[in-house]
């Protein structure tokens, strides 16, 4: 008998710990875009490696950065005990795969086009800061899908 109680207060534990996990896993994408974003500020400062189109800068900054100010915002409110609505929960961090994974599939796709060409020679280094970044967008997105399904679970 007592081994059943053990092992019943060993899952009553381990589900309270998934409970949790929504805002674990909201710290690491605070921390993946954090970094990403460093990466791309000095490639995105040099004139001769920036994409030809604007718009895939803006969409970086806005996905990368705006889930940066998110994430921090309901990492504080969940310090001060507060709680997210489901709905809005499931939102954010939907939208958050979304957006960071467009945003880090953009700037692959860019830095393979600039790789074929003739000045990458002369600006590797910053080159693969860009697919750097563009790669821990991705693997943010993939964080920003498992806090979708474990907010959807236990939230």
């Amino acid at each position: 008998m007592p081994e059943e109680t053990s092992a019943s207060t060993l899952l009553t534990r381990l589900k309270g710990h998934l409970k949790e996990t929504p805002f674990f896993c909201k710290i690491i994408e605070l921390i993946l875009c954090v970094i990403a974003t460093g990466l791309v500020a000095g490639p995105f400062q040099q004139n001769q490696l920036r994409p030809t189109d604007i718009h895939h800068i803006a969409i970086f900054h806005v996905a990368v950065c705006g889930y940066i100010l998110i994430n921090a915002i309901l990492i504080m409110s969940h310090l001060l005990g507060e709680r997210v609505p489901k709905k809005t929960a499931l939102i954010f961090t939907a939208m958050g795969a979304i957006l960071c994974c467009t945003a880090g599939l953009i700037l692959i796709r860019d830095w393979d086009n600039f790789s074929t060409n003739l000045i990458h020679a002369y600006l590797e280094e910053y080159s693969d800061q860009m697919v750097a970044a563009g790669s821990f967008a991705v693997i943010a997105a993939v964080v920003f899908a498992i806090d979708t399904y474990f907010t959807n679970k236990y939230n």
